[in-house]
C-alpha cells in the first residue's frame, strides 16, 4: 500500500500537514518576540527614565553635580513647599480618576446597552474632549471668571465662583472631566465583546435591572481598574493644568513644582529627578489596588458563543435625565474651553474688549508658517499611533497572561511611565541619548525626527496598552485555537479568530494615540529637530511672541484639523471594514 505524503484522506484530498521546520521557526520566534518586544520596552521607556532618575542619586554622572552619591536631593522633597506641591497632586489625582469612572461608566453603558437619544454623539464628543491640551480648558475657565473676565464685565461678580474655580475644586472638576473619555474608552470596548448571556441569566432568576448591572459590572473589572490607574496616573502627570489654573489660584502641584526647578537659573535637575521620584513610587497605589482586587480571578468571557446584545428601551423620564447628565458633562467639558479659544481668536486685542474681528483667521491663512508644522504634525501622529497599536497590543497581551514577575515588571514600567510628567520623560531622553559615549559609537539620536518619534511612542505606548487591556483580558485562546484547527496560519488565525474582536478598540486606541501626539507641547519643546517644529511649537511661538490671536486663531484651526482626521477614520472604518465585524459589539450603531 502506498503511503501519501502529506497525509490524504480517503477521497484523496491532501491535507495540510506542518512543513519541515516549521515547529523550530516557531520556537525561534517564541523566544526572538519576547526578547525584541523586552529590548524596545527597555531603550524607549527604561533607560531614558533611569537615567533621569539616577540623576537624583548621582547629578556626578551627568555634570549635574560634584557627588557620585548622594540623599541630599531625595530627602530636600519631603520638606517645604515641594511636599505640600506632592500631597496636593496625590490627592487630586485619586478624586480626578474616581470622577472619571464615576462618569465614564454610565456613559459607557448608556451608548452600548440602550436606545438614549444621540448616542452615536457621544463618542465623537469624548474624542473632542481628548483632542483639546489640557491648558485649552484651563485658560477657558481662566478667562471666564478671572477679575476683568468675561464673568465680571457681563455684571456677573461672584467672587466665591472665581474662588472655587481657581481652587483646588477647579483643579479637580478639569482633570476629572479629563479622565472621563479615559475611562468611557476602556469601559466601551470591554462592553463592545460582553455578550447579553450574563445579563439574561441574572433576570431569569429574578434579578431587576439595577440588580443585574451590580452583577455584570464585577466581569468589566480589568477595565474599570485600569481606568482609574490610568486616570490616577494622567492626574499626576497633568502640566497644563499645573500652569495655568492651578498657577493662577496658587495652588501648588507637583508637575509645576517640577518645572520650576528645571525653569530656575541656574536649572536644578537633580532636585526635578528627585520629586519624579515620589510621582512614580506614588502609581504603585493603583497598582497595588488592582492587583489585589483582580488576583486570582479569570475574566475570559469571550468565546463562539457570545449572544449579541438587545438594547434597553428607556422610558422618556430615563431619557430626559440621562440626556441632560450627559448634555451637561459636555457642556462643562466642551463648551467652556470652546468659548474660550474662538473668543480669543476673534479678539484682536485678546479680550482687552470685546470687538470682535477675523484679522486673525486672515494672518493665518495668509501666510503658510503654519501649513508645514500642520503636515509635519500629520504625519508624526501617523506613524507614532500604527507604531504604537502594534507595541500596545503586544504589551496587552503580555499583561493579561499569568501574573509572573516579568508581566508585574512590565505593568509598573507601563504605568510609571504615565505618572512621569512628558517634560520630564523628554529630559531623560536628553540625558540618555546625548551622552558622548553614543557620539563615540556613532549614534547621533538627539535633536533628530527619529528621537522625537521614539519619544511620541514611548510616552504613548502606556495609555494606548491600557485601554487594549480590558478587551484583551476578554479573549479566549480557543477563538484563535480554532482558526488553527481548519488549517489557517498564524496570521490568518489572528485575522479571523481575534481581529473581528478587537478591530474596534484596536481603532479606539490608535485614534486616541494620533489625537495626544498631534498637540503634545512639553515633549516636542524639548527633542523636535531644528528648523522642523510641529504645529504645538508654531502655536507656542506665537503665543510666547505675544501674538495670542493668531496663536488661538492656529489652536483652533489645528483642532478643527484633528478633529476632522478623527471623523475621517471613523467613516473610512464602516465603509471598508467588514458588516460582521462591525457588529460583534457595535456599541455606537
Amino acid at each position: 500500500m502506498s503511503t501519501l505524503s502529506p497525509a490524504a484522506d480517503s477521497r484523496g484530498a491532501v491535507q495540510a500537514g506542518p512543513r519541515p521546520g516549521a515547529r523550530g521557526v516557531r520556537a525561534v520566534l517564541a523566544t526572538l518576540l519576547p526578547a525584541t518586544f523586552w529590548t524596545v520596552i527597555i531603550l524607549i521607556i527604561l533607560l531614558p527614565c533611569l537615567a533621569f532618575l539616577v540623576l537624583a542619586v548621582s547629578p556626578r554622572l551627568f555634570d549635574q553635580g560634584s557627588s557620585y552619591f548622594t540623599l541630599h536631593f531625595l530627602g530636600s522633597v519631603f520638606t517645604g513647599q515641594t511636599a505640600v506641591a506632592i500631597g496636593n497632586s496625590l490627592w487630586v489625582s485619586a478624586v480626578a480618576a474616581v470622577i472619571g469612572v464615576a462618569i465614564g461608566f454610565p456613559a459607557a453603558w448608556l451608548v452600548a446597552r440602550t436606545d438614549m437619544p444621540g448616542r452615536q454623539l457621544v463618542a465623537p464628543a469624548m474624542w473632542l474632549v481628548l483632542l483639546v491640551p489640557s491648558w485649552l480648558p484651563s485658560l477657558g475657565w481662566v478667562r471666564l471668571v478671572q477679575l476683568d473676565g468675561v464673568m465680571y464685565r457681563l455684571g456677573l461678580n461672584l467672587p466665591i465662583v472665581t474662588h472655587a474655580i481657581l481652587g483646588p475644586f477647579g483643579v479637580v472638576m478639569v482633570l476629572g472631566l479629563r479622565n472621563v473619555p479615559f475611562s468611557y474608552l476602556a469601559i466601551s470596548a470591554a462592553l463592545a465583546g460582553m455578550g447579553q448571556e450574563f445579563e439574561d441569566a441574572a433576570r431569569v432568576h429574578g434579578a431587576t435591572r439595577m440588580q443585574s448591572l451590580r452583577i455584570v459590572a464585577p466581569i468589566l473589572a480589568p477595565a474599570i481598574w485600569s481606568a482609574l490607574a490610568i486616570g490616577f496616573a494622567e492626574a499626576v502627570s497633568d502640566f497644563g493644568v499645573a500652569a495655568t489654573l492651578a498657577f493662577q489660584g496658587n495652588f501648588q502641584l507637583g508637575t509645576y513644582q517640577l518645572y520650576s526647578a528645571i525653569n530656575n537659573f541656574p536649572p536644578s535637575f537633580p532636585v526635578a529627578a528627585s520629586m519624579a521620584w515620589l510621582l512614580v513610587a506614588s502609581v504603585g497605589i493603583p497598582l497595588g489596588l488592582q492587583a489585589r482586587a483582580l488576583r486570582g480571578r479569570s475574566y475570559a468571557v469571550l468565546s463562539g458563543r457570545t449572544r449579541q446584545v438587545v438594547r434597553r428601551t428607556l422610558g422618556r423620564r430615563e431619557k430626559l435625565l440621562w440626556s441632560f447628565g450627559l448634555g451637561m458633562f459636555l457642556v462643562v467639558a466642551l463648551g467652556v474651553p470652546t468659548f474660550g479659544a474662538v473668543s480669543g481668536s476673534l479678539m484682536g486685542d485678546y479680550g482687552g474688549s470685546f470687538s470682535l474681528t477675523t484679522s486673525n483667521y486672515s494672518a493665518m491663512l495668509s501666510s503658510s508658517a503654519l501649513v508645514s508644522p500642520l503636515l509635519r504634525s500629520l504625519q508624526y501622529g501617523l506613524i507614532t499611533a500604527t507604531v504604537t497599536v502594534g507595541l500596545g497590543y503586544t504589551a496587552a497581551r503580555f499583561l493579561t497572561r499569568a501574573r509572573t514577575s516579568a508581566t508585574k515588571l512590565l505593568d509598573f514600567l507601563l504605568l510609571a511611565a504615565v505618572a512621569i510628567p512628558s517634560v520630564i520623560f523628554a529630559a531623560g531622553y536628553i540625558m540618555a541619548y546625548n551622552l558622548p559615549i553614543l557620539s563615540r559609537l556613532g549614534i547621533n539620536l538627539y535633536q533628530t525626527v527619529g528621537l522625537l518619534i521614539i519619544a511620541y511612542c514611548a510616552s504613548s505606548l502606556p495609555t494606548n496598552t491600557r485601554i487594549l487591556v480590558g478587551s484583551v483580558s476578554q479573549l479566549q485562546e480557543s477563538l484563535r485555537d480554532a482558526a488553527r484547527v481548519h488549517g489557517a496560519n498564524p496570521l490568518m488565525a489572528w485575522i479571523r479568530g481575534i481581529a473581528p474582536l478587537l478591530s474596534r478598540p484596536l481603532l479606539y486606541a490608535w485614534l486616541l494615540t494620533f489625537t495626544g501626539v498631534f498637540l503634545e507641547l512639553p515633549i516636542s519643546q524639548l527633542l523636535y529637530a531644528p528648523s522642523q517644529p510641529p504645529v504645538s511649537i508654531a502655536i507656542q511661538d506665537n503665543l510666547g511672541n505675544y501674538h495670542f490671536g493668531i496663536g488661538t486663531a492656529q489652536s483652533v484651526a489645528a483642532v478643527l484639523l484633528a478633529l476632522a482626521i478623527v471623523l475621517v477614520v471613523l467613516g473610512l472604518y464602516r465603509l471598508i471594514v467588514p458588516r460582521g465585524w462591525r457588529r460583534i459589539g457595535a456599541a455606537n450603531n
